[in-house]
C-alpha cells in the first residue's frame, strides 16, 4: 500500500503486521513531528495517548529533534525589562514562529542559558533587596516550569549554573554564593541541587566562582556540556582575562582547564560538535590590545583532553561595543555583536567553510537588545518528581522496537 520508512518496515494491503510492529511505526512517525503538533494528537485517539504518554516517548523524540536544532532569541528591551515572547529563528535567518511567554513570571532575565533538551534556566535577582536568586527552569514550548527554592543566605548575590545528565535528563542546579563578610578576601561556596530532591547539598567551601564577562554582560558566564558546566576563572590582577577553566561535573567533582591559547576579554565558552570549545577574538573593537593587528577569529575545541584548533578566520569587525551572543550549532556560529554607535550585526560563521553571513534581522529586533541560543523543540518536563530518569522508564515492546529501530538507523547513517 505505501512505504513509510524504508529504514523500518514495509505495510502492505495484503499482510496485517504483528501488533508490535504497528506502533513501532507509529511511534516512529509521531516522535518525528514537532512537539505542538504531538501534543495536538493526543485528542486523536486514546491509544495515540498511551504512546505519547510513555516515559521513554520523550527521550525519542528529543533524539530526532537534535538532528533539527534552531536558534531562539530573547528579545530583550534596552531597558532589560521582562520579555513576553522569545523567537524561534532558523540558520538562514528565517523567524519560524514567536513563543508567548504570558503565564511565566519575571521567568526571563539577562542570566538565561538554554540547553540541548528544549529546557531554559533563568535567573533573577531578589526583588526584596536580598542578595538571593530565583533559579527558573521551564520549556517554552510545553509550557512546563518550576521555580528552585531559595539556598543558603549570602553576602553576595549568587552565581548559578545548571547541567543537564546527558543519559536520564536529570539537572543538577550548582549555586555558588558567600557567607563571609564583604572584602577582597570573600570566598565562596558551592552547594548543588538535584532534580527530584528537596533541598540543597554543599559541595565546596573554597571555588572560584562563574562570572560573566566585563564587557559582555548579556553572554552566558557558563557553558553546560554533557552534564557538565564550565566557567572561565577571571585574573585578578588583569580583570578580563581569563586565567584556566573551572568545571563541575554530575558527580560534584571540579577540575581545573588549562586554556588552549593566551585569551582575552573577547573570549567565550559554547559547545561545538560535542565537545568544550573556546571562541576566541584577537582584536574586534575599541578594548582591542594590539589596534595594529588585522582582527580575526580563532575556534578551539577540547577532545580527547586535548586542545585543538577547529577553525581561523580572518573577521571585518571593527569598533565593537560587546557581543551579546555566541550560540553554536551544527558546524555554524551565530553571532549577536553590538558596535559603538549602538548599531547591532548578525553573524554566521561557517567553521568548515570558514566562510560568514550577514543576517538581516534590524527590523525584527529595532530596539532591542536581543540574545540567541542554539534550541531544540522537545517534550521533557522539569518539575520536580517528573524528570525521567534511566531508573524510571517502562519501557513496553512497542518502544522497545522504537528503540531498536533508532539505533540501527543511527549506525546505518554512520557506515552511509
Amino acid at each position: 500500500m505505501s512505504e513509510i520508512g524504508n529504514k523500518f518496515a514495509r505495510l502492505r494491503s495484503d499482510y496485517v503486521p504483528p501488533i508490535g510492529h504497528i506502533e513501532e511505526v507509529i511511534i516512529n512517525i509521531l516522535s518525528r513531528l514537532p512537539v505542538k503538533t504531538v501534543v495536538a494528537c493526543k485528542c486523536v485517539a486514546k491509544h495515540w495517548l498511551k504512546l505519547i504518554s510513555e516515559p521513554q516517548f520523550p527521550h525519542l523524540q528529543l533524539n530526532w529533534s537534535k538532528k533539527k536544532p534552531k536558534y531562539i532569541i530573547c528579545p530583550y528591551p534596552e531597558d532589560y525589562d521582562t520579555i513576553n515572547h522569545l523567537c524561534l529563528l532558523e540558520g538562514n535567518g528565517k523567524i519560524i514562529e514567536d513563543v508567548p511567554l504570558f503565564g511565566f513570571d519575571e521567568v526571563c532575565s539577562p542570566e538565561m542559558t538554554c540547553f540541548l533538551n528544549g529546557l531554559i534556566s533563568s535567573v533573577n535577582e531578589d526583588s526584596d533587596g536580598l542578595n538571593d536568586v530565583d533559579i527558573n527552569i521551564f520549556n517554552p514550548i510545553t509550557r512546563d516550569s518550576i521555580v528552585l527554592p531559595r539556598g543558603s543566605p549570602s553576602v553576595v548575590i549568587p552565581s548559578v549554573g545548571v547541567g543537564f545528565d546527558p543519559k536520564s535528563n536529570d539537572f543538577k542546579a550548582f549555586r555558588f554564593f558567600s557567607d563571609s563578610s564583604k572584602g577582597e578576601d570573600v570566598k565562596y561556596k558551592c552547594e548543588v541541587y538535584t532534580s527530584g530532591s528537596t533541598a540543597w547539598r554543599r559541595i565546596s567551601e573554597d571555588v572560584q566562582r562563574p562570572q560573566s564577562s566585563p564587557i559582555n554582560p548579556l553572554c552566558p558566564y557558563y557553558a553546560s556540556i554533557a552534564g557538565t558546566v564550565y566557567w572561565f576563572v577571571w585574573s585578578q590582577d588583569q580583570p578580563g582575562t581569563p586565567v584556566r577553566i573551572l568545571s563541575v561535573d554530575m558527580n560534584d567533582s571540579f577540575t581545573k582547564i588549562c586554556l588552549p591559547t593566551p585569551l582575552n576579554v573577547w573570549s567565550f565558552l559554547t559547545e561545538i560538535e560535542g565537545c568544550l570549545s573556546v571562541v576566541h577574538f584577537n582584536n574586534p573593537g575599541t578594548y582591542a590590545l594590539n589596534q595594529n593587528q588585522d582582527p580575526y577569529l580563532e575556534v578551539y575545541k577540547l577532545e580527547n583532553s586535548r586542545w585543538h584548533l577547529r577553525s581561523k578566520s580572518t573577521i571585518d569587525l571593527i569598533n565593537v561595543h560587546s557581543i551579546n551572543s555566541v550560540a553554536a550549532r551544527d558546524t555554524e556560529i551565530f553571532f549577536i555583536i553590538k558596535h559603538d554607535d549602538e548599531s547591532i550585526c548578525y553573524l554566521i560563521f561557517d567553521f568548515v567553510e570558514e566562510s560568514f553571513t550577514t543576517l538581516d534581522l534590524d527590523e525584527q529586533f529595532e530596539g532591542d537588545c536581543p540574545v540567541a541560543f542554539p534550541f531544540v523543540e522537545s517534550l521533557l518536563k522539569c518539575k520536580l518528581g517528573e524528570t525521567v530518569s534511566g531508573l524510571q522508564l517502562r519501557c513496553s515492546s512497542s518502544f522497545k522496537f522504537a528503540t531498536l529501530a533508532w539505533n540501527n538507523l543511527l549506525v546505518e547513517g554512520e557506515m552511509e
